[in-house]
């Protein structure tokens, strides 16, 4: 384990030339993704640990009626409301809520879905980098989409060492703090994908960061165009008459 995290060291911080020995290497599709699973599945499965974590962590501050959204409620009621009727009608609408399931079986579905998730990331990496490359005419002669699912493997392989600094972003009630600072480490492990396609589809390494980045924008581009869309509708439903 110890010299796989070097070797990811060693690509990360030399990807062109790291990407291109292993894409030199040759290694089937099939050893692509038995390595993916073997050393992203423990990352993934402690980061949606963590995510659950946290959010039963929130979720015990907001029934117990703590936090500085609470604090800046109570500190900010007019005088003429009385704060003992407000925060009594408070816990009797939380008093609805569904209590928090076990952790321990939650914890077990997690370990179970965690090598789908890993599974779902990489094709959906793939198929995305995949359209991307081809719009930037960067497929060359290799347009398999074979060729794309093995290389994004390989970088989501050496993405491990992003994923393990990500973790610091689900830790329950400092994640929004480490989240600011691992943030670039997330940029960065993503346009790495970049360097492993162009080392496998034989374009300039520009073409593959680039299609990364034409990835992310039209994912965006997507997410926002379909909440803009359901905005528009609510907001006609609203509209008198």
């Amino acid at each position: 384990m110890r010299e796989d995290l070097r070797a990811f060291w060693n690509t990360a911080t030399a990807p062109a030339e790291g990407f291109r020995q292993r894409a030199l290497a040759a290694p089937t599709l099939g050893a692509a993704v038995k390595g993916l699973l073997k050393f992203r599945t423990l990352p993934a499965f402690l980061g949606m640990a963590l995510s659950y974590l946290s959010f039963t962590w929130a979720y015990g501050r907001i029934t117990r009626m703590e936090g500085s959204a609470f604090d800046f409620l109570w500190a900010n009621l007019p005088p003429t409301v009385d704060q003992e009727a407000v925060r009594a009608s408070l816990q009797d609408a939380l008093r609805n809520l569904p209590p928090q399931p076990p952790r321990a079986p939650v914890l077990f579905g997690l370990a179970l879905l965690a090598p789908l998730g890993v599974l779902s990331l990489w094709l959906h990496d793939a198929v995305w980098d995949h359209a991307c490359l081809w719009l930037l005419r960067g497929l060359k002669g290799r347009k398999s989409l074979r060729v794309s699912l093995a290389a994004d493997a390989e970088a989501l392989k050496v993405g491990t060492l992003g994923a393990l600094v990500s973790l610091l972003g689900d830790v329950p009630g400092l994640g929004c703090l480490f989240g600011i600072v691992t943030f670039p480490v997330g940029v960065y492990f993503w346009i790495l994908r970049g360097y492993a396609l162009a080392a496998w589809h034989g374009c300039p390494p520009w073409k593959g960061v680039l299609a990364t980045l034409l990835h992310a924008f039209l994912m965006g581009l997507f997410t926002f165009g379909i909440l803009g869309l359901f905005l528009v509708m609510i907001l006609q439903e609203l509209r008198p008459g």
